[in-house]
């Protein structure tokens, strides 16, 4: 009996302690399994951040080179810009008065104003073509022709009343603002874009039929004037299917000074201004 009790009594003391080692295994486990769990969520909040981090980093040197490449490609066109502008600047100075383009790309030098002579009523040109102008005008005469002048030197002031003048005759005619303005540009310049400001260039029209259209290239003095205006020095400025190189359209009756050489050249060929000069609008 004595030894079956001491080893219940001994048998329960082991069982006890196996129970509290299981215990503290348990607790072991669950403490490195928290620890575990903590180390694996801590780990990736703060790498997280480091990624964060290395991303705005990274985001930050690639902003700067495109930035950097940015400004290399704006300095090379303003530098390719300023070239061409110098170019045009040197071409232009080197190009003689009666060959000066101007267009609406090509716009007059602010404030010019040449040194003007009357030929007819109210009507005044470039002093240097006032003698070519009038040897053409009695030329024509002695064949029996009868060509009025009804516009000549604009000033930039004059132009734009003009312009304007004809923006309103459309707008009366049910166009909207747009259409008005656009229509207008395809037939008058832009204030600054005329030729009439150089004092080189004049309508010219017959004393038989003084609208100023397609028809007016039917009349004697029309046909006259295309055939023989090169031996002054003049040309037919804006002809006809030539709208795309000039920007205007086809003007039987506007006549700009350039030149014998250059005149002869030029209606010959059947190029425009721009064209010969290798410009555009």
């Amino acid at each position: 009996m004595q030894i079956s009790k001491v080893l219940r009594y001994y048998g329960g003391l082991v069982k006890r302690k196996i129970k509290r080692m299981s215990r503290k295994r348990k607790q072991i486990i669950v403490v490195g399994t928290s620890c575990l769990v903590l180390g694996l969520v801590f780990g990736n909040i703060f790498g997280g951040i480091r990624q964060k981090k290395q991303a705005e980093k990274q985001i930050k040197k690639v902003t700067a080179q495109v930035q950097k490449e940015e400004q290399k490609k704006t300095k090379a066109v303003q530098k390719e810009l300023e070239q061409l502008q110098q170019k045009q600047a040197e071409q232009e100075e080197e190009l003689p008065w009666n060959m000066v383009l101007v267009n609406s790309s090509h716009p007059m030098t602010e404030g010019y104003v040449p040194e003007l002579t009357e030929v007819a009523d109210g009507y005044s040109v470039d002093s240097r073509i006032a003698e070519p102008l009038n040897n053409m005008l009695k030329a024509a005469e002695a064949d029996g022709m009868n060509i009025i002048i009804c516009s000549a030197y604009r000033s930039v002031e004059k132009q734009e009343q003009v312009f304007n003048s004809s923006v309103q005759d459309r707008l009366n005619t049910g166009m909207n603002y747009w259409e008005a303005y656009s229509d207008t540009a395809m037939s008058v310049a832009l204030p600054g874009t005329s030729e009439h400001g150089l004092g080189l260039a004049l309508d010219l029209i017959s004393n038989q039929y003084s609208e100023l259209d397609e028809k007016q290239a039917e009349t004697k003095e029309a046909k006259w004037l295309e055939e023989n205006c090169y031996k002054y020095g003049f040309i037919l400025r804006y002809p006809p299917e030539k709208t795309a190189e000039t920007g205007i359209i086809y003007e039987p009756w506007h006549y700009r000074y350039v030149g014998q050489e250059a005149a002869k050249e030029i209606m010959e060929s059947g190029v425009t201004l721009e064209e010969y000069l290798e410009e555009s609008y």
